[in-house]
């Protein structure tokens, strides 16, 4: 009798699937937290904007990176970087702020009247020369580097996880600009954010994408305590082919200026070592990436707590009568 032939050998195991983490569960996160942070600054508008910042956007990112077993770090791309990259990156956000401009502008001829003057950021500075000199302050200096960490710290870097970077970056630009919940800005917070995203991309980091943001905003806000932004009154403004053909102007020189410092900003890049990975765990005996409150270290806990509570008091100041009544439009 004839021996049985020898079995196949068996298949190799398919490889594990690679972690990845949620971008649109933590933008699910950053939507639930920015209702109260948008009560705080009604209520007032300096403290409200600070409290926004760093317990909407910059210790959600902290807390859940911390909580999924990553290292912060290395997940939300806080790597240093040089000086050039810096000063690269926010000769950027100012070329970056030119071309937004130059968007904004063509799309205001469009937009409805109504949109305009609702949604006009001159009145985010009404109120005393402190409150407005504050909210400045925050928007230019702790703004950037909150919303960065958030957005393309956590959620661009999570969206990379298993998407190609250019959809990556697509995805954290277009979540950045609509939780800004302003129709007038979206155009040129979209052209904002894909500078930001391909920034911070390119030098595996966020801080050059801060830099540019510091940028955009300081000159944002200082155009603006300057009595220097646009025209409300209709009589005010030149004829529409001069506004059109000035804004054409602006976005064509913003997108020269950036299409040569970004080609600079590549170039000094290349001598960057390579990025860590952004999935190596916290604690490596603990193969899951899933977030576990257990994780948390326990000063973002407190820290959240802080939050929480700073909001009750600014709330209870609030029914009290403490806080400086904020001017009407």
């Amino acid at each position: 009798m004839d021996p049985l032939p020898p079995l196949p050998p068996l298949p190799p195991p398919a490889p594990p699937a690679p972690p990845r983490k949620s971008g649109l569960a933590f933008f699910g996160v950053l939507l639930a937290l920015i209702v109260p942070g948008m009560l705080a600054q009604a209520l007032q508008l300096a403290s409200g904007l600070l409290w926004t910042q760093l317990f909407a956007f910059l210790l959600p990112a902290l807390l859940v990176a911390a909580g999924s077993n990553l290292r912060p770090a290395g997940f939300l791309r806080l790597r240093p970087v040089t000086p050039g990259l810096l000063f690269l990156g926010a000769l950027s956000g100012l070329a970056g702020y030119v071309a937004a401009v130059g968007v904004m502008g063509l799309a205001r001829e469009v937009m409805p009247a109504a949109w305009l003057r609702t949604f006009d950021v001159g009145h985010v500075f009404d109120g005393a020369p402190v409150a407005r000199v504050a909210v400045a302050v925050i928007a230019a200096l702790i703004a950037p580097v909150c919303e960065e960490i958030a957005f393309r710290g956590y959620l661009q870097t999570a969206f990379g996880t298993h998407l190609r970077p250019a959809l990556a970056i697509a995805g954290s630009t277009l979540l950045f600009s609509i939780i800004h919940l302003d129709p007038v800005r979206l155009p040129s917070l979209l052209v904002l954010g894909a500078v930001f995203g391909w920034l911070t991309w390119r030098a595996g980091s966020v801080w050059p994408a801060v830099a540019a943001h510091f940028a955009n905003n300081a000159i944002v806000s200082g155009l603006v305590l300057a009595g220097m932004a646009a025209p409300d009154d209709a009589a005010d403004l030149p004829e529409v082919a001069v506004r059109v053909r000035a804004a054409a102007f602006a976005l064509a020189l913003g997108v020269a200026l950036l299409w040569a410092l970004l080609r600079a900003f590549d170039a000094a890049a290349r001598a960057l070592p390579p990025a860590p990975d952004p999935l190596a765990p916290r604690d490596p005996a603990v193969p899951s990436l899933r977030f576990t409150a257990r994780h948390v270290p326990f000063a973002l806990r407190a820290a959240a707590f802080a939050g929480a509570w700073l909001l009750l008091a600014l709330a209870l100041a609030a029914v009290l009568g403490w806080l400086p009544e904020r001017p009407r439009p």
